[in-house]
């Protein structure tokens, strides 16, 4: 079904018919069941899942079942993430997408991960803007909103890079490790973004 953007242009629906982005190193591809491997060695590591809301993977079955629960979501129309594939990378390296669409208050919510090992070379920044190309453009969104658990700051500058602006806290929101951790909220809307990246 086409998505009309607020100047009266119509797009593909991204369900029907899912891009593939690439920037100058990255190539994003729709996540499908295939991909529970390099989920898995994503997930594996506990570094990576010091702030995420699930718990470090213990075996290869996790990752599998979040690749077709991945899939499944998309085939719903529920979610859309994109799997990060690096040239020479036998599996992706990372997801990046929308877990979450409403098309009515035409906003959604932003979630993205990388492997350890590609840390700090400003690849998640090229996917994320690529991501939110597609939403602001073919998705017609008017805003994408993101959540940090309190104290992760890379995934704060990868925000604040893409134009999101912090704007408070979920006090405890989060349960992690043991204990009750603060949320940060953060949204970049559609003219913010449009001044940021003109066309």
């Amino acid at each position: 079904m086409p998505v009309t953007d607020p100047g009266g242009m119509t797009a593909p629906d991204v369900f029907d018919d899912p891009p593939v982005l690439r920037t100058k190193r990255l190539v994003l591809r729709q996540i499908t069941e295939s991909d529970g491997d390099g989920l898995f060695e994503i997930f594996g590591d506990p570094e990576v899942c010091a702030y995420y809301e699930w718990d470090t993977f213990a075996s290869p079955e996790q990752g599998h079942a979040l690749a077709a629960r991945s899939a499944d979501q998309f085939r719903q129309r529920q979610a859309i993430r994109w799997g990060l594939e690096l040239p020479g990378s036998p599996h992706i390296v990372g997801t990046c997408g929308y877990t979450r669409w409403n098309r009515e208050n035409r906003f959604a919510i932003l979630g993205y991960d990388l492997a350890r090992c590609h840390w700090r070379r400003g690849l998640m920044s090229e996917a994320v803007a690529a991501v939110l190309g597609v939403g602001f453009g073919q998705m017609a969104l008017n805003r994408v909103e993101a959540t940090v658990q309190a104290g992760n700051m890379a995934s704060v500058r990868v925000l604040e890079r893409a134009g999101f602006r912090r704007e408070g806290v979920l006090r405890e929101r989060a349960f992690k490790g043991g204990d009750f951790r603060d949320v940060w909220t953060f949204g970049v809307t559609r003219v913010e973004w449009d001044n940021s990246y003109p066309r």
